[in-house]
């Protein structure tokens, strides 16, 4: 069982994780090639860079709604 504290410390934890992700997502989406007919620089480009998670994303955000509900009801 974790102590308010710690809850904190997780909820901070994955918000860090979050914002992340979606940071490499939108450098990702920023320097993908131009276009279908670079077929060569789209293979290459996907050998380097792995795909965005946006689920990784959406599952911390809705860990941190669900502490912070529990977190905010402890506190007295």
């Amino acid at each position: 069982m974790m102590n308010t504290g710690e809850k904190i410390d997780y909820m901070i934890q994955c918000l860090k994780v979050a914002k992340a992700e979606y940071e490499y997502s939108v450098d990702y989406l920023a320097n993908e090639p131009d276009g279908p007919e670079e077929y060569e620089s789209w293979w290459a480009y996907l050998r380097r860079h792995r795909q965005p998670n946006k689920s990784l994303i959406r599952d911390n955000l809705r860990n941190v709604a669900r502490m912070g509900f529990q977190v905010a009801n402890e506190v007295k």
